[in-house]
């Protein structure tokens, strides 16, 4: 079916993005002219991520909103989305299936078409269950999502940067509850991220708190609850928006009775927000660095995030890089219209994207290592494959600890899933093949197979942790990996040290009787004293003895073999 006044293929399926703001949210389609608009939801483009529960059904956006009820109202959920954590009796997938019911219906109705599938976009370091929980609650609001994309990946291709000559770019992404920095490459029209971090609790909603506590101490407010906390945080918001390019804003704020006057400048603006930005500045230094780029290497940086409306943050933006400034267009709409724009190339144009993994992924070994499967940074969709085996005689089973993290010790990363491959059959220690896959598919979801080549059979977990893990904390881990590199790099020794003088002791204990008796003494007591130094974890006592045992069985080992083989060589069986 085509368009004749346009000549362009009209999709059977309609497609729309959105972008599941942590403070606003926005749904965007691709018109019959090819642009991406944004839809007019309940007075206007931007729907608030407010939901409000005090009546039989939930109220989202601005009625929740202007109902100013705080004991029954619920901001910002999509900080808490993949946790446990509860409000108004209700978790954040729930909360998060409320809004996009409500931006569903509205937006059918206001566009007059039934939506048949979206592209939803969710924070670059969203985790696994961060991005699962958020596919879960599409799911509980009738939405067949077609893909999740990161949200700076989506601004970029907002921007057009996919039509724009091949090059290096980093999207700035402030938006009113989380912070997002990535860096990526342009190549032939295919987008590849380079690296991305951020800060799940950095954003307006931290701004809107201090201009609160600038005038709360202007007045001498002290709030006993957090939530009388809301009214006077929607004023400070109201001021934030309004001053523009104003040199002053003013509203008149009640608590408990009586009227006070919170005001805004920009000199007081640019105070109060100095510490936000300038956390920003050092996340995107840090990324940039993951990248092994420097600033000057960038070919522009693209602004997202209502923030990036504020005069101050694009002039330190802008003196921080010293490159191109993008900002020309809706910083709060470029996300839902990247979205759009990729909804509609899937049944349309097949546009390549590569996101990647935000942490390593592997197993944990004997001894409490960590295999590293999936690094930080790969491309995705990905897959890596690993052979393991038993490590005693008659193993009918084996356990996998999978984990997430940039440490080597597997206690100090993040637990994601437990499993077990059972019904190996029994054999030598060693001799069992096991091939263990991890696949990260292209919304970031990690499965892991395992299955024994001889038998065929196999066990599969698709990775959901119930609990999720925030931005400010894998940043923290981060920070941890690098500040411990050094005696992690001990520690991983020490394992391996470990792991190879327990299974060499079992071995020499087998063979001590065929070697002379005055070697077999020296050898006793070297033995005794290794595993001394094994007990109180010595580990340079340790490799010391390992060492002069080698030496003692190394010259009879030959023989020991040969007359084990029957008298023949190796050579002589090969």
């Amino acid at each position: 079916m085509y368009n004749k006044s346009h000549g362009k293929e009209i999709n059977a399926v309609f497609t729309v993005g959105i972008d599941l703001g942590t403070t606003v949210s926005v749904v965007s389609y691709i018109d019959g002219d090819g642009a991406p608009v944004a839809v007019p939801i309940g007075g206007g483009i931007t729907t608030p991520s407010v939901v409000n529960y005090s009546g039989k059904a939930a109220i989202v956006g601005r009625e929740a909103v202007y109902k100013m009820d705080a004991d029954s109202t619920v901001f910002s959920a999509k900080r808490s989305m993949g946790t446990e954590s509860k409000f108004c009796g209700r978790n954040s997938i729930e909360i998060s299936a409320d809004i996009l019911s409500y931006l569903k219906k509205n937006a059918e109705e206001n566009i007059g078409k039934k939506i048949d599938a979206a592209v939803i976009t969710v924070p670059a370091h969203f985790s696994d269950s961060q991005r699962s929980a958020t596919r879960h609650a599409a799911s509980m609001a009738g939405i067949r999502v077609l893909r999740l994309i990161n949200e700076p990946t989506a601004a970029a291709i907002a921007f057009g940067l996919d039509k724009k000559k091949d090059g290096v770019f980093a999207v700035y992404d402030f938006g009113g509850g989380t912070f997002d920095f990535s860096v990526l490459r342009l190549m032939n029209g295919v987008f590849q991220v380079l690296a991305t971090g951020g800060d799940n609790y950095l954003g307006g909603d931290d701004i809107d708190d201090a201009i609160l506590d600038y005038n709360a101490r202007l007045h001498g407010l002290n709030f006993a609850m957090e939530n009388e906390r809301i009214p006077g945080k929607l004023v400070a918001k109201f001021l934030k928006e309004q001053l523009k390019d104003l040199r002053e804003v003013s509203k008149d704020y009640v608590y408990k009775n009586k009227n006070y006057e919170f005001k805004l400048t920009e000199d007081i603006l640019r105070s109060v927000s100095c510490d936000f930005v300038q956390k920003s500045l050092k996340i995107a230094d840090q990324v940039l660095q993951d990248a092994r780029l420097d600033a000057a290497k960038l070919n522009g940086v693209v602004m997202v995030g209502g923030m990036t409306k504020l005069k101050l943050i694009k002039e330190e933006v802008q003196k921080h890089f010293q490159v191109k400034i993008f900002d020309d267009i809706n910083p709060e709409e470029a996300v839902a219209f990247g979205a759009a724009i990729y909804a509609d190339s899937i049944v349309r144009k097949n546009m390549l994207l590569i996101d990647v993994v935000p942490l390593t992924l592997g197993v944990e070994t004997l001894g409490g290592g960590v295999d590293k499967i999936i690094h930080r940074s790969t491309p995705i969709p990905t897959v890596e494959k690993r052979e393991y085996t038993t490590y005693q005689n008659n193993q009918t089973g084996i356990k996998f600890h999978i984990v997430q993290g940039e440490r080597p010790i597997a206690d100090e990363c993040r637990s994601l899933a437990n499993f077990e491959l059972i019904e190996i059959p029994p054999m030598q220690a060693g001799m069992a093949r096991v091939v263990v896959e991890f696949s990260v598919d292209i919304n970031g979801l990690l499965s892991v197979k395992a299955h024994e080549r001889e038998t065929g059979i196999q066990q599969t977990v698709v990775v959901d942790p119930s609990s999720g893990l925030s931005s400010d904390e894998i940043a923290s881990m981060l920070r941890k990996a690098e500040a411990n590199r050094k005696e992690d790099s001990i520690h991983t020794r020490n394992i391996t040290v470990k792991i190879e003088s327990e299974r060499m002791i079992k071995f020499w204990r087998t063979i001590i009787a065929e070697i002379p008796l005055d070697s077999q003494k020296i050898a006793n007591d070297e033995l005794e004293c290794l595993e001394n130094a094994l007990k109180a974890e010595l580990y340079q006592d340790v490799i010391v003895h390992k060492q002069k045992l080698e030496s003692i069985f190394g010259p009879f080992l030959d023989e020991i073999i040969n007359s084990r083989l029957g008298g023949k060589i190796v050579a002589e069986l090969t």
